[in-house]
């Protein structure tokens, strides 16, 4: 990142003071306490007060350094805007006694049994004992939990409350260098009347969406498939798959353009399969270390790297052609970062010593997922 406002920071405090001293007549007492340093040193201080929010305001004029307001400000210089954060769209289920589904009045508020419980609002009836759930606290928070949930007020002839499938995931506000990096790629990469760029823009565009494949014509002519994962990097549900085909290209209307496509962009939205990899290896813990006590951070750091994995899950080439491994090499450096590990060798993905490349065409889309985890 270039260094904006470098040349300021020369500016402190005691180099001002000594700056202010050394101009001060030969003979006058300057020594700390004394009526000139004593009438000098507020200015000073005043005056490197001064040159910290030139800095600032220097910083803020560029997009490669501007952070917060400021950045949304020159964003929108272009038409852009932050994405704000979104409440996650819930599945709740709701049974009697006997288990068989009960109506609730809408309204109705949930909370999740965690030390910190998050709570959802009942705010549509999709079938009997089947309602759209909102939480009411916005950000991702709301995609983890799945399980029972209790009302905050007297349901009569309610026995049992779940909390199911992730219908449109919330997501967290978007933050600083996610939308410096959109600027700059809506700068090298222009949007125009349904072109790959354009279709990347609008799908990532979709309250839920954290990643997208583009694939034109992949059945023909007017044909586009966009393969996507949700905001927390995972396979969506069905439910939020249909959501998104209708805000592209609604299915009783497809081609006509009703929806974001194009007149004549007959739109498939999917998701990847998910590839699945169990991972073995052999371990050697430094002295106060036990491979029982660094096992939860060894699945952690894989956990992360495997998420890295689904983050840069729609990066493309200059012809927009995917790609993507699990490599042995970065598990293991991955795994080399926890504390007491001393070696890693013979590491397996699903039983072999070979690096595993995912399928991205336009028949296939496959996105690395982390099974088992085996210290041998």
């Amino acid at each position: 990142m270039t260094e904006v406002g470098k040349h300021l920071e020369i500016y402190t405090y005691e180099n001002i003071l000594e700056d202010l001293l050394n101009r001060v007549p030969e003979g006058i007492d300057i020594r700390e306490g004394s009526i000139i340093y004593d009438a000098l040193a507020p200015s000073a201080y005043q005056l490197a007060e001064y040159y910290m929010h030139l800095k600032t305001v220097a910083e803020d004029a560029f997009i490669e350094t501007a952070l917060g307001h400021a950045l949304d400000l020159k964003v929108s210089e272009r038409g852009l805007e932050r994405y704000k954060s979104t409440r996650a769209t819930r599945l709740g289920l709701f049974e009697d006694v006997e288990g068989n589904p009960i109506d609730i009045p809408l309204g109705t508020r949930f909370s999740t049994i965690e030390s910190e419980g998050r709570t959802f609002e009942a705010t549509e009836r999709i079938a009997t004992g089947q309602y759209t759930l909102i939480a009411e606290e916005p950000g991702s928070i709301g995609n983890s939990y799945y399980g029972d949930i209790l009302p905050l007020e007297n349901v009569e002839g309610l026995s049992k409350a779940l909390l199911d499938e992730v219908v449109i995931p919330g997501q967290d506000e978007e933050n600083d260098e996610d939308l410096r990096a959109r600027y700059f790629s809506s700068i090298r990469q222009a949007s125009f009347g349904g072109n790959w760029n354009d279709y990347v823009d609008m799908v990532i565009g979709i309250e839920g969406v954290g990643a997208v494949q583009v694939y034109p014509i992949w059945n023909g002519g007017g044909t586009v498939k966009v393969s996507i994962l949700d905001s927390d990097y995972n396979a969506p549900s069905q439910s939020f798959l249909n959501n998104v085909k209708d805000i592209l290209d609604p299915v009783i209307h497809s081609g006509k353009g009703y929806g974001l496509a194009p007149i004549g962009h007959q739109v498939t939205v999917t998701k990847p399969n998910s590839r699945t990899i169990n991972v073995s290896m052999h371990v050697d813990v430094l002295i106060g270390h036990t491979k029982e006590s660094v096992m939860p951070f060894i699945e952690d750091a894989i956990n992360d790297y495997f998420l890295s994995l689904r983050e840069a899950w729609d990066d493309s080439d200059e012809l927009h052609n995917y790609g993507q491994t699990v490599y042995r090499s970065q598990i293991i450096a991955a795994i080399l970062q926890v504390e007491g590990i001393a070696n890693v060798d013979n590491v397996l993905l699903n039983g072999s010593e070979k690096d595993i490349p995912l399928a991205m065409t336009g028949n296939m889309q496959e996105a690395a997922f982390l099974g088992t985890v085996t210290i041998r």
